[in-house]
């Protein structure tokens, strides 16, 4: 039977999440010329262990994904990055890591996140967990990439 945990990010294990990182979002270099920011920076990894609200995700007692959560207020929480290695997706593991993170932070009202206008497969995953599109976010003027804001609410 598979053992799927999500636990605290320790600094040891920064260098795997960059690694998965890179090639969870290798298709988004494809598609769109540029990683999500820092992702490719082992620095920017260790930073955010070290910030305390990072996860690994496990699978069969291996590191295969991660997420990276940033509080905004003392009720909303951003959801920085969610990463799946390409190998492990399609097992439920981002569901299990979005569920065990909205019931760790209970005292938050409101989650949201951005997502590429591209990732038609993300946008589902999210609608699916009862996020809806609030808002479209261009960081370039100069660029026709745009990210969707997702948000949801709990009551």
């Amino acid at each position: 039977m598979s053992d799927i945990k999500i636990l605290p990010a320790e600094i040891a294990d920064a260098a795997m999440l960059k690694q998965i990182s890179v090639n969870a979002f290798t298709s988004n270099y494809e598609k769109y010329g540029h990683y999500p920011p820092g992702i490719e920076s082992l620095d920017w990894h260790k930073d955010k262990i070290d910030k305390g609200l990072y996860y690994k995700i496990k699978f069969d007692q291996k590191i295969v994904g991660g997420v990276y959560i940033a509080l905004h207020s003392d009720s909303e929480m951003k959801i920085e990055y969610l990463f799946i290695s390409p190998n492990s997706q399609g097992k439920k593991l981002g569901t299990a890591a979005m569920v065990f993170i909205e019931d760790k932070h209970k005292e938050i009202t409101k989650w949201f996140l951005f997502t590429p206008y591209k990732d038609f497969r993300n946008h589902h995953f999210y609608a699916k967990l009862g996020y809806k599109k609030t808002g479209e976010v261009r960081p370039s003027e100069s660029s026709e990439f745009k990210l969707f804001k997702y948000e949801k609410l709990i009551k």
